[in-house]
């Protein structure tokens, strides 16, 4: 206990002394920020020191927790993204604080700190310079005379319209075209050098490197790419940790989704390329786990062993055929150890990997996995056509601590077809995916499943559009021993069908749509007793008054299983007014219920307005009422306040 309420204090202090390094520094910011330019302003020299960014507070309270919902009563949250721009370079801010849940092994109830370089606030800004420069020139070409125009000035201008025309439509700063911005007035040295740094980041972040080697994770720490060309570089490191406290895993839970265990993360990726364009990426990862002093739970530290897991691959996107052939695709291998004071191998040469054994250090627990991915794309520009082809293998020892919600013991098989009619008013298209498990054939039983999709899209002008969908899907379960194939054995039939359509119909200033949405899905088994069947029908209606709105819902939803139906209706009925041209005013009501199902009864109100230096402020309340018949203390009101208030400068 007292080393608990150690790590509270200590984590508290931590925070504290964050915000009192960071609040200085802001509000040092936001001071200098008018002085600096109105200096600059009267010495008619353009701006070096911009600050800008953007603020959400949102608060929200109840007399008792949501229904379904794990978000407390009452909870704070604070977010804001402050911008620096100094000589037209924009550095960000991004500052997060919490108290949805407070315990210091959380993600959430803490304060959170990061630290980038906004590129994409710095193309963005190189756009609006281009298109300015296209408008200059525009206007100069204009003003020539026709009768006393020289040629070659004239061609001068057209010849600079056309180089900026292709720099809007095609700009990428990963390849020669920095020099070329350069060269026009474009981009200054401090923002060329700063463009060559996609991500510089020191906080939390979310690197995404590939499917099999990092995603869904969040690293505090360091998190930077640099791009000279090219070439390209990245790097990650920092530490990870799950949501503990009262949701912690038990003993022995896999801790391949949640731990208890910090980890720490090393990764690193280097090729030809940036991530999102034509690429190829060398990549590598390090896990490793550091036994927490106390867990979170009371559970004994020994519940949790630690693990070194070593993650390499290479990731590849080309083209080809004057681009409308695209291919993409990344082959991955994992080495982990699973318990580090587990015994060693009998054999010590068995495990003996270069490089990879001094990071893992394999014993009896370690294992090594590989997985890979290919898919392919060819359209046909002239024919509207599109095929789509892929294959995905995830073995069944692939765990990767830096991909927590991987499915591995996988392999699959994909193709499509997509055809456009019309000019594209009318598109037909076809898939098949098909799977398996039990790749090594160690499991008792191996599931092979095949789905196909097949989807009509019609969008004729003044005529209501639609979509029509059909799925089967085909599943079998195949007993790999003969002596338990009659107990475990079955084939699993689902037939979706899904349609929706809509039409919008103007008349003056009132537009109305109306929308309809019709989903079947029928499941048969060999077991007769697992068949079911659902029903939806959907019906919504919106009409606009230009400053007012209203708008009406209906949903049917049935679901048959043996000799018993569930019916149950939701009706949602809502409108909306505009006061004084910026005063957004909604209100509505639902109403869910079924024969003796749980019947919930909502009203809610809520107003939105700007305010000035303040921001837009949006308050909401919002009153439910539940009736559960099949419980003593089934029926009870909840009455919910939120307000929110963001803003931009």
């Amino acid at each position: 206990m007292i080393q608990r309420m150690h790590t509270l204090i200590t984590y508290q202090y931590s925070v504290l002394s964050r915000i009192l390094t960071v609040l200085p520094v802001m509000v040092a910011a936001v001071i200098a920020c008018p002085l600096t330019t109105a200096a600059q302003q009267q010495n008619g020299q353009p701006f070096q020191f911009l600050f800008s960014g953007y603020h959400k507070i949102h608060f929200e309270t109840a007399d008792r927790q949501r229904f379904g919902s794990e978000y407390p009563a009452t909870f704070l949250r604070w977010e804001l993204q402050p911008t620096v721009g100094v000589y037209g370079v924009p550095l960000s801010m991004n500052l997060l604080y919490t108290t949805e849940d407070n315990d210091p092994g959380g993600n959430a109830g803490r304060f959170q700190f990061g630290l980038s370089l906004s590129t994409d606030q710095l193309e963005n800004a190189i756009r609006g310079r281009i298109q300015r420069e296209m408008n200059t020139s525009m206007q100069q070409l204009m003003d020539q005379d026709p009768t006393t125009a020289i040629a070659s000035e004239v061609s001068e201008i057209e010849g600079r319209m056309d180089e900026l025309a292709d720099l809007q439509a095609n700009l990428d700063v990963s390849t020669g075209r920095l020099d070329q911005l350069q060269n026009l007035g474009l981009l200054s040295p401090a923002e060329r050098f700063a463009m060559r740094f996609p991500v510089l980041g020191i906080g939390a972040s979310y690197p995404q490197y590939s499917k099999y080697v990092m995603q869904g994770i969040t690293v505090s720490g360091v998190h930077i790419e640099y791009s000279p060309g090219k070439a390209y570089l990245g790097t990650n490191i920092g530490n990870v940790r799950s949501p503990g406290g009262s949701g912690s895993p038990l003993p022995g839970f896999s801790r391949f989704g949640a731990f208890e265990n910090e980890r720490r993360v090393y990764a690193g990726r280097l090729g030809y390329g940036r991530p999102f364009g034509r690429h190829f990426h060398l990549m590598g990862v390090f896990v490793d786990e550091s036994r927490m002093e106390e867990t979170l739970n009371g559970f004994p530290d020994d519940e949790f062993p630690e693990a070194k897991n070593f993650i390499t691959g290479l990731k590849f996107r080309f083209g080809a055929l004057s681009e409308n052939l695209d291919v993409q695709g990344e082959l991955a291998g994992s080495f982990l150890t699973r318990d580090t004071d587990a015994p060693e191998l009998d054999d010590p040469e068995l495990g003996n990997i270069p490089l990879i054994s001094s990071l893992i250090d394999p014993n009896i627990s370690s294992s090594a996995d590989a997985a890979g991915l290919v898919e392919a794309t060819l359209r046909f520009p002239s024919s509207g056509t599109r095929l789509r082809s892929g294959i995905q293998y995830v073995g069944p020892g692939y765990i990767n601590l830096a991909v927590p919600s991987l499915r591995n013991d996988l392999r699959e098989l994909m193709g499509g077809v997509e055809q456009s009619f019309y000019r594209r008013q009318m598109t037909l298209s076809a898939n098949v995916r098909s799977e398996r498990n039990n790749l090594n054939d160690l499991k008792n039983y191996t599931r092979t499943s095949t789905r196909y999709d097949l989807q009509l899209s019609l969008n004729f002008r003044d005529l209501p559009w639609l979509r029509l969908q059909y799925i089967p899907v085909i599943q079998k379960n195949k007993a790999s021993d003969p002596v338990v194939a009659a107990a475990g054995e079955y084939t699993y039939n689902t037939t979706v069908i899904n349609a929706i359509s809509g039409y919008s119909v103007p008349v003056g200033s009132v537009v109305s749509t109306t929308t309809i949405n019709l989903s079947s899905q029928k499941s048969t088994t060999d077991l007769q007793s697992a068949d079911a069947s659902a029903f939806t029908f959907g019906l919504n209606q919106n009409v606009g008054f230009g400053r007012a709105g209203v708008n009406a819902g209906y949903q049917r939803f049935s679901f048959t299983r043996l000799d018993d139906t569930l019916v149950r209706h939701d009706l949602i009925l809502g409108g909306s007014l505009r006061v004084l041209g910026m005063w957004m005013h909604e209100a509505g009501l639902r109403n869910s219920s079924g024969v003796d199902q749980v019947r919930v009864t909502g009203l809610w109100y809520s107003s939105s307005v700007p305010i000035r230096y303040l921001g837009t402020l949006e308050v909401m309340i919002e009153n439910t009422q539940f009736n559960n018949p099949a419980l003593t203390d089934g029926k009870f009101a909840q009455t919910r306040f939120t307000t929110i208030l963001t803003r931009s400068w």
